[in-house]
């Protein structure tokens, strides 16, 4: 289609400039035509001027042979230097006609017998009087005959300017003819190439329709999956939290309940066991009941791990300061955080959310940044909560196909949880940055019942 609408540019085009080499053409030859038609015209005015001066000639010489008055014969003497300069004027005129070039060389002859006779007729009148009226009569008869070849002359002249404009007129016709075929091929083609751009539009259109409503269900078909992984992001995440919350359990009430009561045993054979004998085992006791000592730390360790005891209990702020506390004491970091005053009033959900957020990257921190210093910003507003998190470590390449690395998947499945953003800036020696934000509304829809 696209080729097609080309093609007919290309030939509207050049019929275009047919057209104009056309009427250049035309009109070179109809200024041609019309020089010559000039040219002709020169010819018979000077070939008119010659017969008047001709004419004023014979007249002042038949003048002075009827009145013997010398004044007669000034006139022709004065015209003798114009009829030289118009027959050569005449001559030099040419003419693509060979009859017209015989005709105007006879023409000019008889000018010449004509300016003869009338000098022979003048000076043998002055000899001989009686014969005037014979002089009289020749000049009439050459100045007769130098007439009718002024005519015939004239006539193929006149014949010559008639052709020129004929063909003129046929040249000025055949332009016309040529310019309006050429000015209806053109708009042919020019129609063409319209109702061809018009269809190639009607077909950008419905593609244009058919990408736009792919891409549209496209986009739906995207929202729908993710809103679909947000769902299961929000599932998993709240699943591991009850299992975790479930393990946690399981171990403060099962193994804290054995492991407190082996302690209360080990206690019980101390005081039982006889003197003698308990010094034989003293060192093992103690060792027993040093480890069940460290069981029940790790395992309210662990508990901890699990369900943040400070997060149930005192809150959100408590549990970040507990976590900055761990970070000083596990790294010479120097941490500076900004907290708000009062305790946030969050879901339960969020401020979990927050507190494994800022716990999984201080683990990040305290694994792999090297960092020196650390800083942490909770702040919240009017629409939304803020969470900042910058190092001044290592750093890692954004680029980099393990992104997903180092527990950032988790933070960005908790973050999608609540349907807010995480903005994520890093380089390789530059640290990393890290900016939560969780929408109110979010917040709001969760305390709904």
């Amino acid at each position: 289609m696209q080729r097609r609408l080309q093609l007919y540019l290309a030939a509207g085009m050049a019929l275009l400039l047919g057209a104009l080499v056309a009427n250049y053409v035309q009109s070179s030859t109809g200024l041609h035509a019309l020089k010559l038609i000039e040219q002709v015209n020169q010819r018979a005015n000077h070939l008119d001027y010659l017969y008047k001066l001709l004419l004023d000639s014979e007249t002042a010489t038949r003048g002075y042979l009827l009145t013997r008055d010398p004044s007669f014969l000034l006139p022709r003497e004065k015209a003798l230097p114009e009829i030289l300069e118009t027959v050569i004027a005449i001559e030099q005129e040419g003419s693509g006609n060979p009859e017209l070039r015989m005709a105007t060389a006879q023409l000019i002859e008889k000018a010449s017998g004509l300016l003869e006779s009338l000098d022979i007729t003048a000076e043998q009148s002055q000899v001989n009087p009686t014969l005037q009226k014979h002089w009289l009569d020749h000049g009439r008869a050459v100045m007769s005959a130098y007439r009718l070849q002024h005519s015939d002359v004239k006539a193929m002249l006149m014949a010559d300017n008639q052709r020129l404009v004929e063909d003129s007129a046929r040249s000025f016709r055949n332009a016309k003819i040529s310019a309006v075929a050429l000015a209806i091929a053109s708009l042919m083609l020019l129609l063409l190439a319209i109702s061809s751009n018009q269809k190639q539009q009607a077909l950008r259109d419905q593609i244009t329709g058919l990408l736009l409503n792919k891409n549209t269900h496209l986009e739906q078909e995207v929202l729908s999956q993710t809103q679909e992984l947000t769902s299961l992001a929000t599932y998993l995440t709240t699943v591991r939290e009850k299992e975790k919350q479930h393990l946690a359990r399981e171990l403060h009430d099962e193994l804290g309940a054995l492991l407190t009561a082996a302690q209360l045993d080990a206690d019980w054979i101390e005081r039982k066991l006889p003197a003698d004998t308990l010094a034989l085992i003293m060192q093992r006791l103690a060792r027993l009941r040093q480890s069940l000592t460290s069981g029940i730390m790790l395992k309210r360790r662990i508990i901890d791990d699990l369900r943040p005891a400070l997060l149930h209990d005192l809150g959100l702020l408590e549990a970040l300061n507990s976590l900055g506390e761990e970070l000083r004491q596990g790294l010479e970091v120097d941490l500076e955080m900004e907290l708000p005053q009062e305790e946030p009033s969050l879901d339960d959900a969020v401020s979990l959310s927050l507190f494994r957020i800022v716990q999984e990257a201080f683990t990040n921190i305290q694994k792999y940044a090297h960092a020196k210093h650390v800083g942490l910003a909770l702040r919240l507003n009017e629409s939304s909560i803020e969470l900042s998190i910058k190092d001044d470590g290592v750093g890692f390449d954004l680029n980099s196909p393990k992104l997903a690395r180092h527990g950032l998947a988790g933070i960005k499945h908790r973050v999608f949880t609540h349907r807010g953003s995480l903005d994520l800036k890093s380089s390789l020696g530059a640290g990393v940055a890290i900016w939560v934000t969780i929408p109110i509304r979010s917040i709001e829809n969760r305390n709904q019942p």
